[in-house]
């Protein structure tokens, strides 16, 4: 058969047609043969494509576009182009920012991160008791500078490294947020960080403005980028606005006017140095809206309350062996960190990575299985995050308030809150997947009523609607009968339901928004 190119020849059933020298093979001169190629027609695994030896160059180039083109099973171009497109439009609005803790927050460490609250603790959760006596005389301390060449090129585990650090009586700047909630859904823990985001939306593709305020981080959104409050919020073409984000929340913040009579003070305690009072100004102050939830909040008895105390019980265990020149503890060296717990308990819940040993040198201690090994600290602290910690006492909260008002520490959330009351459909852990169902359509809010935690609408109720009824509007009578043979079978339109919930969302968030930037603002409550 004639070739296509003087180094590629053809084999044809059993005739071996190579152009190639035994003796140079044999001679181990394959120089001249590198460039040689054998093709088997017979091959099920080629693809030959046979064109005229006489036929232009260019048309070879056309043939391999042409398989390119017809065999790109892969369609890798198109996929690229999808990927590049979806990373645009949530580059800065669902996806995570980088938010860094202090190491008191990384560490878990001890008394401000609890393994369970006491009751006193959840009753007055982020409000402790703090009374003056009357006649009694304070004296201001001076506040400590703090260098800034100090904290230069480090990273903020090391800047924050202990809880002294995180005193405000060492003349850090500091901005002060006000929460419009009586009870914010989730708050976060001592040492843990949050960002102020300042989202601006473009005018126009053409627009290649970016605004900078005095405080927080600018992210530009495009015209066809989502909301960073989901579809609960708006940001606006040329508008900026200010947000409080972190792990745990989202909510728009509303810069205020300091009044020159305002001054924070502040009361320090331990650290070696006894309880010290500073007085200092307040250079930022933002009024906090309704915080959004990103993430669900556990209920009581989930599987993830218990995967989260099996691993707390392991940083503590693991902890404590570290300090060990043994390596061995006693059921007793940890009961402390665990005071709703009994030794029975705890040695049950030893059991699943721990080895008690009976007999040896070790006898009647406690040691780590010999399969396993002991994780260095950053393994440690990886077991378990400051937001699972926060999640789980926002959890105990809302478990201690259900128990107080007399319903048992409350009920599971279910699909259909069938026989609950007001109270028990306002459980952190219900309303917090609630919240983030309805974020994704899978489910409508009621938006106003008994669970609008403003009382004069101003924020989300984020109790579910019930879909037999379809979602009412603000002054919607609820019991009016409906023909539904004119709905085909529903008791409201659809069309007309969706318009008006999201006409419901605009007004509560315009009334939130208009409220809170008033130069005197009434607190939500």
């Amino acid at each position: 058969m004639p070739a296509v190119d003087d180094n590629i020849f053809w084999v044809d059933d059993d005739e071996y047609v190579s152009g190639v020298d035994d003796d140079a093979i044999l001679e181990g001169n394959l120089e001249e043969q590198a460039n040689r190629v054998v093709l088997d027609l017979n091959d099920v695994q080629l693809l030959v494509d046979a064109q005229r030896a006489d036929r232009p160059k260019k048309s070879v180039a056309i043939g391999e576009q042409f398989f390119q083109k017809r065999y790109n099973i892969s369609n890798d171009q198109a996929y690229d182009l999808l990927k590049e497109n979806y990373q645009s439009r949530v580059r800065s609005t669902i996806g995570n920012l980088t938010i860094d803790h202090s190491m008191v927050a990384n560490r878990l460490q001890s008394p401000y991160y609890k393994v369970k609250l006491s009751k006193s603790q959840a009753r007055s959760f982020h409000r402790p008791n703090f009374v003056i006596r009357p006649n009694t005389v304070i004296h201001f301390s001076r506040v400590r500078h703090r260098k800034k060449k100090k904290d230069k090129g480090k990273d903020i585990a090391q800047i924050f490294s202990t809880s002294k650090d995180l005193s405000l009586g060492d003349g850090s700047q500091y901005v002060m947020l006000e929460y419009s909630e009586e009870y914010p859904i989730v708050m976060s823990n001592f040492g843990m960080g949050s960002k102020i985001i300042n989202y601006y939306r473009k005018k126009s593709n053409e627009d290649e403005s970016r605004p900078k305020l005095n405080i927080g981080e600018t992210y530009v959104l495009g015209s066809q980028d989502r909301s960073p409050f989901w579809n609960f919020g708006f940001v606006d073409p040329g508008e900026i606005v200010p947000t409080y984000y972190n792990r745990l929340v989202r909510a728009p913040i509303f810069k205020q006017e300091v009044k020159g009579t305002d001054f924070l003070m502040i009361r320090s305690t331990g650290g070696g140095e006894g309880q010290k009072y500073y007085l200092r100004s307040i250079p930022h102050f933002y009024t906090v809206g309704q915080t959004l939830p990103v993430t669900e909040i556990p209920s009581p008895r989930s599987r993830r309350v218990t995967t989260a105390s099996k691993n707390r019980l392991k940083m503590i265990v693991f902890r404590v062996l570290s300090k060990s020149e043994k390596e061995r503890i006693l059921v007793k060296g940890i009961s402390s960190h665990f005071p709703d717990q009994n030794d029975m308990q705890n040695r049950q819940r030893l059991k699943e990575f721990m080895e008690y040993q009976r007999t040896g040198e070790d006898q009647g201690y406690w040691k780590i299985k010999a399969t396993d090994t002991l994780p260095n600290e950053d393994g440690i602290r990886s077991m378990v995050h400051p937001e699972e910690i926060t999640l789980l006492e926002t959890m105990q909260v809302g478990q201690q308030f259900l128990e107080d008002a007399g319903y048992g520490g409350g009920k599971e959330d279910d699909e259909q809150h069938e026989g609950m009351s007001t109270e028990e459909k306002l459980a952190p852990w219900i309303t917090s997947k609630n919240f983030i169902n309805a974020t994704q359509g899978k489910a409508m809010l009621e938006l106003h009523g008994e669970g609008d935690s403003s009382s004069c609408g101003l924020a989300f109720s984020f109790i579910r609607t019930s879909m037999k009824g379809g979602f009412k509007a603000m002054g919607e009578p609820t019991d009016e009968k409906v023909d539904k043979s004119k709905y085909g079978g529903h008791s409201y339109n659809v069309a007309l339901q969706q318009k008006a919930y999201e006409e419901e969302i605009a007004r509560i968030w315009s009334a939130q928004k208009r409220n809170l930037t008033a130069p005197v603002t009434t607190a939500m409550s």
